[in-house]
């Protein structure tokens, strides 16, 4: 299925078990706050409402777990926006599995930057309620940058996900599909939300 598991604690075995269901483990702190990242992290001096406020404020945006050593507070978690809690000394097997199901649910949930409406069950794209007729790697491209809403992704980063390449071909695939995605997304609005940072990559903005 594809995502990450970003993770602030060490859990054994948890490695395996991620790659298991599709899924790669990476150090919280190198992870991008995207929608198919999960957020791994622990309560802090027992507080752990401050543990979720200070993950959503950090800009985590993605599904958030918690890893919690006292019962009592799996409910105040959950109350305070944590999508999911686990009594530690849970098993890698449940902690991947539980993450994975999360990331399901959110890759399945419609995607809204300002005017754009991405359904990725339907594969269904709209802006200002007019549909945008997109072909599959137009619409891959788009949505690998919804995903990073406001943020600049690379070229290599686009060829790496939408085209699995991890290399630099040296053809102009990724200029050439972006301009036919821009002509399609933006053509008939006033304001772009389809951006070139010149050397660096693309954005897409509200």
């Amino acid at each position: 299925m594809g995502g990450i598991i970003a993770s602030a604690i060490e859990v054994p075995e948890l490695a395996a078990a991620a790659a298991a269901r599709g899924l790669r483990l990476v150090p919280l702190a190198h992870a991008r706050p995207t929608r198919d990242a999960a957020a791994l992290i622990a309560h802090r001096d027992g507080d752990p409402e401050r543990a979720v406020a200070e993950a959503r404020a950090s800009g985590w945006i993605g599904p958030l777990m918690l890893a919690l050593t006292h019962e009592a507070w799996i409910v105040r978690a959950l109350d305070a926006g944590a999508d999911d809690a686990v009594l530690l000394p849970a098993s890698a097997g449940e902690i991947a599995a539980r993450l994975a199901a999360r990331l399901r649910t959110s890759a399945a949930a419609p995607i809204e930057i300002g005017e754009l409406r991405i359904e990725p069950v339907e594969r269904r794209v709209t802006r200002a309620g007019r549909a945008l007729d997109l072909l599959p790697r137009e619409y891959a491209l788009l949505l690998c940058l919804a995903r990073h809403p406001g943020e600049v992704v690379s070229r290599a980063e686009l060829l790496a996900q939408v085209w699995r390449l991890g290399f630099d071909p040296g053809t102009n695939v990724v200029q050439v599909h972006v301009s036919r995605l821009r002509a399609k997304l933006d053509k008939g609005f006033a304001r772009p939300m389809l951006v070139t940072d010149k050397g660096r990559g693309y954005r897409l903005i509200a």
